[in-house]
């Protein structure tokens, strides 16, 4: 086993650090459920059987009693440093992210991904605030949107995305589903929302409203195609879905989606 060294990266979830000379091994925080990693792992490798720039599953194994999986170190910096470190590449990274997100939603579909409808319906169902009328609204109405078969990574954002001389590459595939293409562009354009004053997103640290809108603004307009065909139902069932994660230091403008439902799809 290679020795665990010193840490390359941290989010909500876990901790990053560098395993041996060639790799690096994502532990789980304590708060995180043992086998979501183990799921990664899985979803990772399913992605990257059909071609998907995903970083190689190395193994997976048990540090301190918690199930950790150990990657193939890509070097590279982060899309979202890169674009902090040079605001003017703003457009152009967003548009190489665009492409590896429409690369990702064309790739022949492997075994070992669930289904995107099912997922959500499960969010939906863990979400607290919901009284049991809008908990049956809300199963009935992602139950209903159109399926499609696309691979989803479901969490891309510039913080989700290496820079490596290969080209970007897409790391955390938690979230990876097969479903509707719009349901992804929509999670991306979510997860790169302003928020209030004073609040940061926790996967783009260091980003502040006026930065966020215009990342936002630039991510659009590189999917107008597929947002001109939007089905209104989706905003519903991709913000509740997002509730569900309890992720974000400010969630009203969540509910507030949830809430607007009925006036989307009058």
């Amino acid at each position: 086993m290679g020795s665990i060294g010193a840490i390359v990266g941290e989010g909500r979830t876990s901790i990053v650090r560098a395993f041996g000379n060639d790799a690096v091994i994502k532990i789980p925080k304590d708060h995180v459920p043992d086998e979501w990693l183990a799921l990664e792992a899985t979803y990772t490798s399913a992605a990257r059987s059909v071609g998907a720039p995903a970083p190689e599953v190395r193994d997976v194994i048990q540090v301190e009693g918690r199930t950790s999986v150990v990657f193939a170190r890509i070097d590279g910096a982060l899309m979202w440093d890169a674009m902090r470190a040079d605001p003017g590449r703003q457009d152009e990274l967003v548009a190489d992210m665009a492409a590896l997100q429409r690369t990702i939603h064309r790739l022949s579909l492997p075994s070992g991904l669930p289904d995107l409808i099912a997922r959500m319906k499960s969010k939906a169902s863990a979400v607290a605030g919901l009284s049991d009328e809008d908990q049956s609204e809300a199963q009935s109405l992602i139950d209903e949107l159109p399926r499609g078969a696309g691979v989803l990574h479901g969490d891309l954002h510039p913080g989700n995305v290496i820079l490596s001389v290969n080209g970007p590459v897409a790391i955390d595939w938690f979230d990876a589903s097969i479903g509707h293409p719009l349901a992804d562009v929509l999670r991306s354009t979510l997860l790169m929302r302003p928020l209030p004053a004073g609040t940061t997103p926790v996967h783009l640290p260091g980003a502040d409203a006026e930065t966020l809108a215009s990342l936002q603004q630039s991510y659009v307009g590189q999917f107008a195609d597929v947002l001109g065909a939007e089905n209104p139902s989706w905003q519903a069932a991709v913000a509740v879905s997002r509730l569900a994660e309890a992720a974000d230091p400010e969630d009203n403008d969540l509910w507030d989606r949830w809430r607007a439902r009925e006036t989307l799809t009058s």
